[in-house]
């Protein structure tokens, strides 16, 4: 297969599946009488992801020097708690749907630092594809489906995807020369760290009141969307580079508000639907030379 395809395809395949982790962390910690507490449930969700990656620690890391190890772990710190416990904890109160309208953002954000790292104005391509999903972005945020959440969730959302964009600038270089799997596995690890230290003391009471089907769904969340996804992304990434791999997240939107509209119930509308046809064509566009 031709490698920009294969890393086009990775890349994908991690967008869709982060698009389905609003529906899933909502229905978990959305404000109902049966949800789990957030940081409890971020913290066991990423320490059962841990576990698929601390075998490679080893094998993978022994060899990195001190520098790089260095920036691996806080890339981690940046991409992994910085994204997570903002957003696990926004999605109390915020929708699915609008938790997946204000991850779309982040392509725009990567953008920007990329131009601010460079020095440089983007491509004409890219500053079209930026237009088109921002436009895209713009229906969304008109559309009645996913509005609805409270400022200080949202804040929290936004906080989450400025994390995530800075991770994926941070991370280019050391994924180019150190590989995807070494690199998953020092991100997910730092990450979780810090998190199980906080919500470690509310794991064993939460363990104890989660039905079979929270189970489910959180070993959905833990091995699809942090092992997984991350390990695609990673991939993808390395591949097409920071900013092409970027505008696949504007396909997150599109993803999180059907998904809250058949599980969830969220209403989605023709406004939604158009809006979600100009993110899929700024990917498109972000993909032309």
């Amino acid at each position: 297969m031709n490698p920009k395809l294969r890393a086009a395809g990775l890349t994908l395949l991690a967008a869709l599946l982060w698009g389905c982790a609003p529906v899933a962390t909502r229905y978990l910690v959305g404000s109902t009488h049966a949800a789990l507490p957030p940081l409890p449930f971020i913290a066991l969700r990423y320490l059962l992801a841990s576990l698929f990656f601390i075998p490679l620690l080893w094998g993978e890391l022994r060899h990195w020097p001190r520098s790089e190890l260095v920036l691996g772990a806080a890339c981690g710190l940046v991409g992994v708690m910085g994204y997570n416990i903002p957003n696990v904890i926004g999605s109390r109160t915020v929708s699915a749907g609008m938790a997946g309208l204000l991850n779309g953002a982040e392509p725009l954000l990567i953008v920007l630092l990329l131009a601010l790292q460079r020095r440089k104005l983007p491509s004409k391509w890219t500053m079209l594809a930026g237009a088109t999903g921002t436009c895209g972005i713009g229906l969304l945020a008109l559309s009645a489906g996913p509005a609805v959440g409270d400022a200080r969730g949202i804040a929290l959302l936004l906080l989450g995807a400025i994390c995530w964009a800075a991770y994926c600038v941070i991370a280019a270089p050391l994924l180019q020369r150190r590989g995807v799997l070494a690199m998953t596995a020092i991100t997910v690890i730092a990450g979780t760290l810090p998190m199980l230290a906080i919500g470690l003391p509310g794991i064993p009471e939460m363990m104890r009141h989660m039905s079979h089907t929270q189970w489910e769904v959180l070993a959905g969340l833990s091995f699809g969307t942090s092992v997984i996804a991350i390990a695609a992304w990673n991939a993808g990434s390395a591949g097409l580079g920071a900013q092409q791999s970027a505008w696949f997240l504007y396909l997150l939107p599109v993803v999180s508000a059907a998904g809250g509209t058949i599980v969830l119930g969220e209403p989605v509308t023709l406004t939604e639907l158009s809006g979600g046809g100009l993110i899929m064509l700024s990917v498109f566009f972000s993909q032309r030379k």
